[in-house]
């Protein structure tokens, strides 16, 4: 039997290429959100997002809760006006779906564990909102219950994120394989080590001990990291940051990249956003057309930090701080 030829990167690719090739052009500058955070209120932020994309989303929107439910809209005809009709693999399609079906299994199993109601699930995933409830109801059969008044609600809330983060991980890992798309198999190693690096500082500060940090880890990442596990405990916030750059894992982390966890997650964002930026250079291909999506998606995510932030009364220098690495 004559195997079909696979249908060329340049071909499959080219449609959404020409389209994003002007759609690059309506995302917002850094000089746009700067304007942004200056705003004095909503309103005024309306105004300057008035002539975007995000403009008719956002009329009328007086509340956190309004701002949110505009978001996820612009969000919800991305996937559906350019990712799902532009002729992409099932397994694209599915990596740009498939953490909002684990944000919502995240949400809900964090309301459960501090016995509080659960939020409405987001319809942006690749299951419908029904769907990651009962998921959620299943991976919370295995838990304990709600947490115990002389339980560590931190250290219950940290182990729902490390699971969750391992059965995100394993799903877009497969989405990427049958994607076919080596630069979304690349981008997935990356996340998966820095999410590892993550554990690992986590259990530096917390003196979280070997096995524990084992169980924690994302499978699929740099096996120099895992070794790292057994050490993580008892090693200096300093001689583990020196370890984890020895690795080699990610060679653009600096040992005073380590020192701080908060600090440690900008700069993982802004390694991601390099890559994503490298992409985008890209002439034709998968990789623009990922690299454009993730770019909507991180302004999405900018654009909540500023306006639901300014609205709750955020420093305007807390929330540039917040910002960069993002947009």
């Amino acid at each position: 039997m004559r195997l079909r030829s696979p249908i060329r990167d340049d071909i499959r690719y080219g449609f959404a290429v020409g389209r994003i090739r002007v759609l690059e052009a309506r995302l917002l500058s850094r000089s746009a959100f700067e304007r942004l955070i200056d705003a004095p209120d909503l309103a005024e932020q309306r105004r300057v997002l008035s002539e975007t994309a995000f403009g008719r989303y956002l009329e009328g929107a007086t509340t956190a809760e309004d701002v949110e439910r505009a978001l996820d809209a612009s969000l919800g005809d991305l996937y559906e006006e350019f990712v799902e009709s532009s002729d992409l693999p099932e397994g694209v399609v599915r990596f740009f779906r498939l953490p909002h079906d684990y944000q919502n299994i995240r949400a809900a199993l964090k309301a459960r564990a501090l016995d509080a109601p659960e939020p409405t699930p987001s319809a942006l995933g690749a299951a419908a909102p029904a769907e990651s409830a009962e998921r959620a109801g299943d991976a919370y059969d295995d838990a304990t219950g709600p947490v115990a008044d002389d339980e560590d609600t931190s250290a219950v809330l940290g182990e729902i994120e490390s699971g969750v983060d391992r059965g995100l991980f394993a799903q877009i890992e497969d989405a990427a394989r049958r994607s076919g798309v080596r630069f979304l198999r690349d981008l997935v190693r990356l996340r998966i080590d820095l999410a590892n690096i993550r554990v690992l500082l986590r259990a530096n500060r917390r003196r979280i001990g070997g096995p524990a940090v084992s169980l924690a880890l994302v499978p699929g990442g740099s096996p120099r990291l895992v070794r790292l596990a057994a050490d993580a405990a008892r090693l200096s916030v300093e001689d583990l940051a020196d370890a984890i750059v020895a690795t080699r894992a990610v060679p653009d982390l600096a040992g005073h990249d380590l020192l701080d966890l908060e600090h440690y997650d900008l700069v993982a964002s802004t390694i991601d956003a390099q890559r994503m930026a490298e992409a985008r250079r890209i002439p034709n291909g998968p990789e623009p057309v990922v690299a454009y999506v993730l770019a909507r998606e991180a302004e999405v995510a900018a654009l909540r930090i500023v306006l639901i932030g300014r609205l709750a009364g955020v420093d305007r220098e807390i929330v540039r701080e917040r910002l960069r690495g993002v947009a």
